[in-house]
């Protein structure tokens, strides 16, 4: 028996490998749901660890890294759950506060799109939400538009 059938436990009667993949298939399915319902307790308290570090970063280099590690972090963490917003607003903040120099327009940026990452974690939590990618307020942040 293969190591999946083993962790599984017996195949189908008939020895359907197709039985086992699937069954397989959903209980990644059932992992990632239940990942994304962690992160999505998780995530309110990890954005107002971020106060304190966001106010700093205009003058703090190690505040700055420490946005710029969770934007990173939400953007792995929540593509990977299957919330894409999310990712694509991580990705904004990350990429965001690795711009030098750091300016003032450049923070004002970073801290709409924490507040934007807090209300769309809000909406996933509700299982609401729509495009960010249809958004204003994104736009603008990627696009350095008011």
């Amino acid at each position: 028996m293969g190591v999946t059938q083993t962790r599984l436990g017996p195949a189908h009667p008939g020895g359907s490998r197709e039985f086992v993949e699937q069954l397989t298939v959903e209980r990644l399915a059932e992992a990632r749901e239940s990942l994304k319902q962690r992160f999505l307790v998780l995530a309110p308290r990890r954005l107002a660890a971020l106060h304190a570090p966001l106010l700093k970063a205009p003058a703090d280099a190690t505040a700055r890294r420490e946005v710029q590690r969770f934007g990173h972090q939400m953007r792995g963490t929540a593509a990977t759950v299957g919330l894409p917003d999310l990712g694509l607003l991580g990705g904004a903040i990350e990429q965001l506060t690795a711009t030098l120099p750091y300016t003032d327009e450049l923070h004002a940026r970073v801290t709409e799109a924490v507040e934007l990452t807090a209300e769309y974690v809000a909406l996933a939590r509700d299982g609401g939400g729509g495009a960010i990618g249809d958004d204003p307020r994104f736009q603008a942040l990627v696009s350095g538009r008011r």
